[in-house]
């Protein structure tokens, strides 16, 4: 068995019984096959995970990762979706494959990550394609459905005087990422390997008012950068208010502001709404919120002390946390 027989054997025997609504035609053909509901939009994204960047390079610890690597490859992609508001539907996989992996145990834990989160996540893998590399990279593409009646959230909708918020906590992964035999890095390390999109919490947005919308993936403060440029505004956050999980709480001060700030891979949704409406509450989305500052417009003064940047000033209430942080944005795949 070569080993394209060898993948063509365990996707198809892993892929799920029952595929999402409107699915004709998935693995097998040239092309899937998709019918959509009257009046619904298509919402599409793509992500890249490669070896050495998104996970170490180290065959070792690739081969360990199997299944979270999987997992994490439909993850991102569906953390996407629920930004826009949107339900998650398909993916679309492509995988560069070095032939060291090329073998059933591998390819089987591979698998078996991936496919648990497409059914944790309400999605069908409908196709892909295959080729072999000398290094490991995987591209997901997501699709989700927007009904005719629902509001897809923009980055550029943020309003003058909005409340800005937060999921969950922020900072779990990029320490884990840092320190992956400390005690502290060992209890977050799901959060690096597995994160959960907040499909709940982006649905019952469309629904509540939230006007701008980003899923925190290079780190709060470059991706909150981009909703101020996009509406043409400014923010204000209290970096006293950042959520904090209590393992991070036990790390140094000035690493963990940096790794909330801009560690990235968070995957949790930042979104802003008008001051006198509430957020949804947790229990109807399973997901925290947590309200870190405000929306002013261009022209606003400047609180002191801060960081600025792109149009995000950091503020505190004592000068304290930043005298240790360094000059920063957040990740950025062509810089250092």
């Amino acid at each position: 068995m070569n080993e394209f027989e060898l993948i063509e054997r365990i996707f198809r025997t892993l892929q799920a019984e029952s595929p999402s609504a409107g699915i004709e035609k998935a693995i097998g053909d040239d092309a899937a096959v998709m019918s959509l509901p009257a009046g619904a939009r298509l919402v599409s994204c793509i992500d890249t995970l490669v070896q050495g960047r998104h996970f170490g390079a180290d065959w070792s610890q690739v081969k360990e990762l199997a299944f979270q690597i999987g997992y994490k490859a439909v993850a991102v992609n569906v953390s996407d979706i629920a930004a826009m508001g949107a339900t998650p539907h398909s993916i679309l996989l492509a995988l560069a494959l070095p032939e060291r992996l090329a073998n059933e145990p591998w390819l089987s834990d591979f698998a078996k990550g991936l496919f648990h989160a497409c059914q944790q996540f309400g999605v069908t893998l409908i196709g892909g394609d295959t080729t072999r590399s000398d290094t490991l990279v995987l591209s997901v593409s997501a699709q989700g459905l927007l009904a005719a009646d629902t509001k897809a959230i923009y980055r550029s909708g943020a309003q003058v005087g909005d409340k800005v918020y937060v999921s969950g906590t922020l900072g779990d992964a990029a320490y884990a990422l840092k320190h992956t035999n400390n005690e502290t890095g060992q209890q977050l390390a799901h959060r690096l390997h597995m994160p959960t999109p907040r499909i709940q919490l982006g649905a019952a947005l469309t629904k509540t008012g939230a006007n701008s919308m980003i899923d925190i993936s290079d780190g709060l403060y470059q991706d909150l950068a981009h909703i101020c440029q996009q509406s043409g505004v400014t923010m204000r956050i209290d970096i006293e208010k950042l959520p904090t999980s209590e393992p991070l709480l036990q790390a140094d001060e000035a690493e963990r502001l940096l790794c909330q700030l801009a560690g990235g891979d968070d995957y949790e949704l930042a979104f802003t709404m008008p001051a006198d409406i509430a957020p949804p509450f947790e229990h109807t989305t399973n997901t925290p919120v947590t309200c870190i500052g405000e929306v002013a417009a261009t022209d606003s003064a400047r609180p002191q002390p801060q960081l600025f940047y792109n149009g995000l000033a950091v503020t505190a209430a004592h000068p304290a946390p930043f005298s240790s942080l360094p000059s920063f944005t957040g990740y950025q795949h062509f810089i250092g």
